[in-house]
Order: C-alpha cells, then sequence, then structure tokens
C-alpha cells in the first residue's frame, strides 16, 4: 500500500512565544498581577505602579513609606476589573503581626483592613461576574468572605478553616457558578490537597453569601472531597514566596471553567474538557441538547451529580525535573515547578530558572524557555483572568507570552492515539490532514477485521486504488469491496465517465454473482436470497446511482454502456431484475417492450400512465388499443389535456372492430364534451365513427348539440354530408343541408322521408320570403303531382300565408272539378276585396290631406306682418327700422347683419364659402349696375342669400337644435373667463330679464355675455320664411 506521508506543516509561529515589556524598573520588582489589561506592579524600594492600557506613559503611583508602611509585602491581588488592590504584609516581629490593606481606584492611600489583621493573604477568588462577594485565604488555612463597598473592604467573617485548627497554607483559591443554576463550586489548593466544595445559593444577596455551603461541611451534612497527594510537603509551612498552585480556565462565553489544573509537591493534575469528550455521547463536558447541537456541561458522577475534582488527571512534570527529583538532590526542591498557569491544551509551568509547557493530552514536554542571568530569575507566571494573557516576572524586568494556535497538533495527538473521531474534529476540515486520518483508520480497522469500515475510509483516501481493491479481493470479503466501490464512486466528479462506468459494471456484476449462485443452489425463497436482492434493489434505486446513469454530464456514458448492462443481465439470467433497472434507468421503452412481449399488457400501461409521457403513448397506443381497447382509453382519458388527440388519431386504425371503435369515440366524446377540443379532425373522425358504427340517433344528438349556424359549428358540414349521403342517412343529410343553406335540396330529400320534415324544413329560411314560397310550392307541387292529394294540398293553404290558391291551380290535373277548392277560390277573393277597400281608404285620406295642405299654403301666402316704429333687433335690441331687417313667422325680428353675424358661424364650411362668393357678387353688381337687368340679377342674389341666412329662425328652427350641445363658453377660453368671473358682480346683476317681453338683456361690459344664446320655444309647425319678411328700411 503506497500510504501517503503526513502533511508537512507550514511556515508558522511557534505556539508559546515571548516577548519582553518596554519596562524598566527603577528598583527589583517583587510582585505583579493583572486583570482587565491592567498591572499593578510592586517593587523593592516600596513604590506600587498601576499601569492603565489607556495611559501606559503615565502610571499611577503609589509609594507605601509615604504612608508610614515598612513591613514586607508578601502578596497583592488585582480584583477583575483591574481597579482595587488588596496588599498582604508579613510580621515584622510577635509585636508587629500581619497585615492586609486595601487601596481603592481614586484613592492611593492604603486603608487598613482591620478584620484581617494577623493575616497574611495567600489566595484571593474573585467572582467573574465583578459584583458578587469574594473569598480570601490565609497562610493558617482560614477562608474568610468579603465585599468592597463604599471604597472600603466590609462585611468580613470567617467561613471555614480547612485545616481544622492545624496551620496549612491555602496555595489557590476558586468559585464559580453553574450556568443558569444556583449551584456554586469552590476549590482550596493546599501543598498536598485540593478540595472541592459544592452547594446551592439560592439568594446570591444574602451575606454572607458562602456560609451556607461552608455550614454543610461543618455540620457534617456533607463529607468533604479532597484529593491527597503526597504525605510531606516540602512547602507545608508559608515561606513568604508568591506562587500559583491552582489556575482554572475560564471560557469567555461560560461562567464555569474548560480547564483546572492543580500543582501539588508530588506531581500535576489536571481537568480538561477535551480529554473528556466524546462525541454523541453525554459523558464528558459536552452534552446534546434539543436543538441537535452540543453544548459544554460539566462532568456528572454515575448518579448524576456534577463532579470536577474526579475528573482530574495526572499529568506528568517535564522529565529532567521529576528525575532530579527521584533523585533525592539538594536541589531537587528548588528545581520543582513553583506556580503554573493552564491553557485549553498546556500547562505552563514555573520552575527555577525556565518556564515549560506541557502537553496536557500527550504529557509531551511543548515548549522549554531558559531565562539567562541578563533577565534574571523567573519569580512568578500569572494570567489575566478576563483578558487571558499570561505573564512572567523577574527582578529586572517583565515578559509576555503569547499563544498561537494551540489547537494545530491536537488532532495529531489523538491520531497517535487511535482516537480517529477527535482527529478529525480537530482536523478543522483540512484536506492534507483528513488523508492521514483516514489513512491510518483504514489501515487500523483492517488490521483488526473490521474490513466494510475500512474499505469505507480507504475510499475517502487517495490510495492506489488498484491495490485497495486487491486487498479486499485477496480476502474474499465481496461486502467490504463493495462497500469500498460505492463509496469510491461517490467521492468521484461527474466528468470521470470512465471510472464511473466501470465502478458501476463491477457493482452490478458483483450483486448479479451473488444472487446467482443463490439461485443455483435454489436458495431463491430463503431470507439471505431476498436480504441479498433487496440490498440490489437499493442500490439500483439509490440518488447515487440514479445520478452517475442519468446525470446529463454522462448521457453519452448511458447511452454507450446501457446494451451492455441489459446484456449483463440478461447473461445471469436475472428477468426480474433487468425490468428493475429498466425503470431505474428511466429506459421505459424498455420496459413496456417486455411487457408487452410477455402479454403483460396491464403492467405495460401502468408504466405508461406513470411517466406521464405523450410520446410514449403514440408509440405503444396501437398496440395496446387492439389488446386492451378499454384499458387503453381509460389510461388515455386519465391522461387529461397531456394528450393531444390531433397526434393520436393516425394511431387509430381505419379498420375498427365494433369494441373498440366504441372506446375510441368514448375517448373523442371525453375530449369533445370534458376537455373541450374544438379542432376540426377531432369532431370530424367523431363524425365518422358516428356514420359508420353507431345509429343515426347518435350522429343526430351529435349534430344537434353542434347548433344551426355554419359558422359555428366545430366540424366541417360538406365532410359529414358527404358521409351522410354516403351511407344514406337522410335525417342527418337534411340536418346539413339546412345548415349549409341548401334548402332546395333539404325540402327534396325531406319530402322523400318526411312531409312534416320538409314542412318543417321549408319554413326554416324566415328572412327569405321569395324562398319560403317556393319551398312550399315544391311540396305543394309533390303533394298535388306525385299524391294527388288535393285536400292535403287545400291544407297547405291554411299552413303557409305565402301560398295562394291561384300559385297551386297549376299544379291541378285538368279533370280536377271546382268542388275541390271551391272554399279556398272564395277565401282568396274575399281577401282581394278587402285589400281594395283599404287602398281605397288610403286614397281618400290622402286626397283630402293635399286639399288641407293646399288651403295653408294659400293662407301663408297672403299673410303679412306689422312693423312699429318702436320695435328692436331681438340681437342687438337697438331700434329694428334703422338697418335692413329680418321678420319670421314666430315672431322675432332681426338686423340683417345681426342675423349674418350669428347665422355664419353655425353653417357648414361650403354653405360659408358659398354665402361669401355670393356677398362678394352682390357688392361687385351694386357698384358696377344700374341698370333693370342688373337689379334682377341682384334680387337673385339676394334671394340665394336669404335662403341661406333666413330659410328659418335662428333662434326658431332645426338648427337651433343642433346646436344644444355646443357650450356658451368655448373651452379655449374657459379658464380665462374663470379668472374674469366676479361673484360680487353677479351678486349686483348681469343678467337682467325684461318681463314684458322674456327677452335676455346683455351687458356687453362683461365678456361672460358674448357666448351667451338663448333657445326660444317654437310650436309645432315647421318655421319657413314669409317672402313679406325680408322687407327693407
Amino acid at each position: 500500500m503506497a500510504h501517503h506521508q503526513q502533511p508537512q506543516a507550514k511556515r508558522e509561529l511557534p505556539i508559546f512565544s515571548k516577548s519582553k515589556v518596554n519596562f524598566i524598573p527603577n528598583s527589583p520588582i517583587t510582585h505583579l498581577c493583572v486583570s482587565s489589561n491592567r498591572i499593578a506592579i510592586a517593587m523593592l524600594n516600596k513604590t506600587i505602579l498601576k499601569i492603565d492600557p489607556k495611559d501606559p506613559e503615565h502610571p499611577e503611583e503609589i509609594n507605601l513609606q509615604k504612608y508610614d508602611i515598612d513591613a514586607k509585602l508578601s502578596n497583592m491581588f488585582l480584583d477583575p476589573t483591574g481597579q482595587h488592590l488588596i496588599l498582604t504584609f508579613s510580621p515584622k516581629d510577635s509585636l508587629n503581626p500581619a497585615e492586609v490593606m486595601y487601596i481603592a481606584p481614586k484613592d492611593p492611600k492604603p486603608k487598613d483592613v482591620v478584620a484581617l489583621k494577623g493575616h497574611i493573604i495567600t489566595a484571593v477568588a474573585w467572582n467573574q461576574d465583578f459584583e458578587s462577594p469574594f473569598l480570601l485565604g490565609t497562610s493558617k488555612g482560614a477562608v474568610f468572605e468579603g465585599e468592597i463597598l463604599n471604597g472600603d473592604v466590609k462585611n468580613l467573617k470567617q467561613v471555614y478553616d480547612i485545616c481544622k485548627g492545624n496551620s496549612t497554607v491555602i496555595c489557590g483559591l476558586e468559585f464559580f457558578f453553574l450556568p443558569r443554576s444556583t449551584k456554586c463550586y469552590i476549590f482550596i489548593a493546599t501543598s498536598k490537597r485540593l478540595y472541592q466544595f459544592k452547594g446551592n445559593i439560592p439568594y446570591r444577596e444574602e451575606r454572607p453569601m458562602f456560609t451556607g455551603i461552608f455550614n454543610s461541611y461543618i455540620n457534617k451534612t456533607s463529607e468533604e472531597n479532597f484529593k491527597e497527594f503526597g504525605q510531606n510537603s516540602p512547602t507545608g509551612n508559608w515561606t513568604g514566596q508568591a506562587g500559583n498552585k491552582l489556575s482554572i480556565l475560564h471560557s469567555p462565553n461560560l461562567p464555569y471553567p474548560r480547564a483546572i489544573a492543580y500543582l501539588s509537591d508530588s506531581g500535576l493534575m489536571v481537568f480538561n474538557h477535551v480529554s473528556l469528550f466524546i462525541c454523541n455521547t453525554v459523558v464528558g463536558i459536552f452534552r446534546l441538547v434539543e436543538n441537535g447541537n452540543y453544548v459544554l456541561s460539566p462532568p456528572v458522577t454515575e448518579n448524576g451529580d456534577e463532579d470536577f475534582l474526579n475528573s482530574m488527571v495526572p499529568v506528568s512534570y517535564p522529565k529532567s525535573s521529576e528525575e532530579d527529583y527521584n533523585a533525592g538532590n539538594s536541589q531537587s526542591v528548588c528545581n520543582l515547578p513553583r506556580s503554573l498557569v493552564v491553557t485549553d491544551y498546556h500547562v505552563l509551568l514555573l520552575l527555577k530558572s525556565s518556564v515549560k509547557a506541557v502537553s496536557i493530552l500527550n504529557e509531551g514536554l511543548m515548549y522549554d524557555d531558559n531565562y539567562n542571568e541578563v533577565q534574571g530569575r523567573p519569580l512568578n507566571i500569572i494570567k489575566d483572568p478576563i483578558r487571558g494573557t499570561i505573564w512572567c516576572y523577574t527582578e529586572r524586568g517583565v515578559f509576555r507570552y503569547t499563544v498561537n494556535e494551540e489547537d494545530r497538533s491536537v488532532w495529531k495527538i489523538f491520531l497517535d492515539k487511535g482516537d480517529f473521531v477527535k482527529a478529525r474534529e480537530y482536523s478543522k476540515h483540512d484536506a492534507d490532514k483528513l488523508e492521514v486520518i483516514h489513512l491510518k483508520q483504514a489501515d487500523h480497522c483492517f488490521a483488526n477485521k473490521e474490513y466494510e469500515i475500512s474499505a469505507m475510509y480507504y475510499a475517502m483516501t487517495k490510495a492506489s486504488f488498484e491495490e485497495v481493491a486487491l486487498k479486499f479481493v485477496q480476502i474474499d470479503d465481496s461486502h467490504a469491496l463493495k462497500t469500498f466501490l460505492l463509496k469510491k464512486m461517490s467521492t468521484l466528479k461527474s466528468t470521470d465517465v470512465t471510472k464511473i462506468t466501470v465502478l458501476v459494471m463491477w457493482l452490478i456484476e458483483i450483486y448479479l454473482n451473488e444472487l446467482g449462485s443463490l439461485r443455483d443452489f435454489g436458495k431463491q425463497s430463503t431470507a439471505e436470497y431476498n436480504t441479498l436482492r433487496e440490498q440490489f434493489l437499493v442500490f439500483m434505486s439509490q440518488p447515487l446511482v440514479k445520478l452517475i446513469l442519468l446525470n446529463i454530464y454522462v448521457q453519452d456514458c448511458v447511452l454507450k454502456n446501457k446494451k451492455a448492462v441489459y446484456d449483463l443481465m440478461a447473461s445471469h439470467g436475472d428477468q426480474e431484475n433487468l425490468v428493475h433497472f429498466t425503470v431505474v434507468m428511466k429506459d421505459f421503452d424498455e420496459v413496456i417492450e417486455n411487457n408487452i412481449a410477455n402479454g403483460l399488457y396491464g403492467p405495460a400501461l401502468t408504466t405508461l400512465q406513470k411517466q406521464k409521457d405523450a410520446q410514449l403513448y403514440g408509440k405503444y397506443i396501437p398496440v395496446l388499443l387492439d389488446k386492451d381497447p378499454k384499458a387503453t382509453i381509460d389510461a388515455l382519458i386519465s391522461g387529461g389535456r397531456m394528450h393531444n388527440p390531433i397526434k393520436l388519431l393516425p394511431k387509430f386504425s381505419s379498420k375498427l372492430d365494433n369494441d373498440t371503435a366504441k372506446q375510441i369515440t368514448r375517448y373523442l366524446e371525453h375530449c369533445v364534451n370534458t376537455l373541450r377540443f374544438v379542432d376540426l379532425p377531432i369532431h370530424d373522425y367523431l363524425i365518422s365513427l358516428y356514420v359508420y358504427y353507431y345509429s343515426e340517433d347518435s350522429l343526430m344528438n351529435y349534430l344537434e348539440g353542434q347548433g344551426t349556424d355554419v359558422n359555428r359549428v366545430r366540424y366541417d358540414p360538406k365532410y359529414a354530408l358527404m358521409l351522410c349521403l354516403e351511407k344514406q342517412l337522410h335525417y342527418a343529410s337534411i340536418h346539413l343541408y339546412t345548415i349549409l343553406g341548401l334548402y332546395e335540396e333539404a325540402v327534396s330529400l325531406a319530402i322523400q322521408v318526411d312531409l312534416e320534415l320538409a314542412k318543417t324544413t321549408a319554413s326554416k329560411p324566415e328572412d327569405d320570403v321569395e324562398t319560403r314560397k317556393k319551398l312550399w310550392l315544391k311540396i305543394a307541387k309533390h303533394v298535388v303531382k306525385e299524391k294527388n292529394d288535393i285536400k292535403q294540398a287545400m291544407e297547405f293553404l291554411k299552413q303557409c300565408d305565402l301560398v295562394k290558391i291561384e300559385d297551386i291551380l297549376p299544379f291541378f290535373p285538368n279533370f280536377v272539378t271546382i268542388e275541390h277548392f271551391k272554399e279556398a277560390i272564395c277565401q282568396s277573393l274575399q281577401e282581394y276585396n278587402q285589400h281594395i277597400q283599404t287602398l281605397k281608404r288610403e286614397m281618400d285620406e290622402a286626397t283630402k290631406s293635399a286639399e288641407v295642405i293646399r288651403d295653408e299654403i294659400h293662407a301663408v301666402r297672403n299673410r303679412c306682418a306689422v312693423i312699429r316704429a318702436t320695435d328692436q333687433c331681438t340681437l342687438c335690441e337697438n331700434t329694428l327700422l334703422i338697418r335692413n331687417f329680418y321678420v319670421f313667422p314666430c315672431g322675432h325680428k332681426f338686423h340683417a347683419d345681426c342675423l349674418m353675424s350669428e347665422i355664419f358661424p353655425t353653417l357648414s364650411q361650403p354653405r360659408k364659402k358659398l354665402l361669401q362668393e355670393l356677398q362678394a357678387i352682390t357688392l361687385n353688381q351694386e357698384a358696377l349696375s344700374t341698370s333693370s337687368t342688373g337689379i334682377s340679377s341682384r334680387d337673385q342674389l339676394k334671394s340665394s342669400i336669404d335662403d341661406i341666412i333666413a330659410s328659418e329662425c335662428v333662434y326658431c328652427g332645426d338648427n337651433m337644435i343642433k346646436l344644444i350641445d355646443i357650450p356658451f363658453i368655448p373651452q379655449s377660453d374657459y379658464e380665462k373667463v374663470q379668472k374674469e368671473w366676479d361673484p360680487q358682480k353677479t351678486r349686483d346683476g348681469l343678467f337682467n330679464l325684461d318681463p314684458p317681453r322674456g327677452i335676455l338683456h346683455r351687458d356687453s361690459s362683461h365678456p361672460l355675455l358674448c357666448f351667451a344664446r338663448v333657445v326660444c320655444v317654437r310650436g309645432p309647425e315647421r318655421s319657413y320664411r314669409d317672402p313679406m319678411s325680408s322687407l327693407k328700411n
């Protein structure tokens, strides 16, 4: 097996790197603490510097000597905000006990914490929410609770004694709450023991807050839970040296730790979430929640109680230090780690002159940083609990450690341990890392004879396909080989047509061989055979196979190899699976052909219906219609509009038996009546079926349903008539003749079939009287001449008012006597007499009307009009006699020029032009001629002008009625007039009605009145111009 080499690491920064802070102390550094990126530095000259990251160039300097503090500083502690500082001082002598002082954020003066006088504070446990009370541990094993209020440490109270009266130094102190819970955990570290206290604090406002937890242990209702390491403690008594024995890594998003490390004199104990995490279980610190995600939760004991202490595992010290300690060297104690800081995957240990990083996962030494004489001896290593930065300081300087991609090698550690699940998790989906992981896991599973799992992972690698396949062939495990081929196939690209084809053919061959072997031994009915066949069918139905065989990218491959697959299955005699394969391939032609060849017409139709493919229907309809017409037509009807009946018509055979013809008729009736197809060929074919395979009644029902409008019927009437005449379907032929308007042919045929039908047909051309009369005479002639039925002929005279006795007399034979139609002749003569009397009355009425009109004309000619001197023009209201004027029979009087101005805009364009020409000619003649001939010609012109402007009164004539829709104000002037309208003038009375005459006066000072029109209602008589109305002044 040609294994790939492990991926080469890119050029990258080391996991841990050290950098010196740009700070030169003016005196040796003794203590340093960091929180929220704020730094507090204590120096030998009794000076404390508080450095704010916002202004690092101007640190706050506190000189303890200024406040008469000359005791030795043993330790100092900074709260999570980096603003509150607690100092603890060693006792000078028996008369000057230890002291504890507090420095507030804005008050540099240290304040004595009287309640703690005589105690040396060795550890402080701050709460991560910055608000709750905190715990203090002393060099005598006492635990105090206190809180900072109003710039001072208050509410101090001892809540526990870890050593029950014996002096034991507390080297570490931490507490935290579980998320969304009242449960609190408290860890207390000594040189050889690590204690875990836990309990509920339902109300965090109570003071002291931690009393309830510790009281349960004092009252022994809860048993102390601790782990002890070693027998003798080299640091059992307080030496005055600062050092962290307990380090807890808090998650930035959760208030409980991701890792806990405890440093004892005999070893290192670590709890870490990574080492306990097992995917898809509730073991460790990850727990599956309802939405499918994993959330961090504490490790649990067998009874379901959270327990961090018992989940801690030992981690060896670096080899050199352990050997020195075991050798009993006088310097071995000095070479032991004195302080530690824990990260996600490592523990940084502070030794005498170096800082070493040990992997929690494999205990390997990952980093070794030695301090030289120039840098100084490292005093302590600490971590910012809020920002997570790591600091180390010597007497001469401050150093900062940077962590870069700490988890970069975690995957390799788990891989070496054989934990492939965690290795994949920490590979971060890196392709090269996954290649190494999968290959090693495949080899591991193969060696343990887990062949199917091994095959799955081999397929995910770039290992030689031939070598891997040969390994499984040699062990004769077809299941593992199938797994390998299937998984390998899923990793190929759609463009790898050749590889895909080979894998599919190989898998089919494997399945067919296994099924064939079982059939050869007669095991077709066994569970083994059914299981294997089911697996094969599942394989053939997998989306993967469909993707390979049917995807458009490999369509050419399918076309080239489909026949080979069919031949392969046929060679194994597996007809049943062959049919299934054609279904998977969607090669429904092959499925239907196989079914038809085997006489399985029902399954063939079922397959056809499932595909919803109209082309397949067209291909197999002729065969299926011949074999099972009813089921075939049912399938067509269920397809609805998917099928185009016009394309199916050629598939219907011209020689049909009655059963097939009736089924086709049923389908076409469905298309016409339900689907509403209106195509001419469909209806014509349906008519042909009615003609040849049904009675005339069925055809007539269809024809009558289509109506009698030749432009609206959906069939070809001429084609239908041809078929009906051929089959001598007289009633249908008469109906079609009528639709085509061939009434004579229709009546001629109806006379031979049914005389009543002939009468009905003759009455259909309702709008053509001549044609109807002609048709009825045709029927009468047939009755008289052919049937010699004079009585029936006489009945025609009653049925049709168009036919008279004189019309049918020529049809009677010569020997017929008058008695046969005497009554009809008398009735006809009576009708003629009535008509003559009606005409005579009308003539008398016309003569009388003419005499009345003649008298009226004579009266009008003698009519005259009396003009008074006071009469005024109706238009201008000036005296009428001052100018030429017109007087109308209605009584209106107008000056000639006023009437001309009023009537001219209403004339048509040709009459306007004619009027202008006549006026021009009149003016010329008046200027040039004064003879009698000229006067006569001028009178003719005047008469022509009068005909145009004075043919009727401008107010009472028809012209005024025609102009009723014209607005008083033209649209072009409407806005102008609207602006000029003055409501005040309206109130003053622009319109003044003259009661005696009822005429509308006009105020010419207002432009609105120039558009006013007055319509005078006239009587029913038509206005006309009296010759006397043209009197001149």
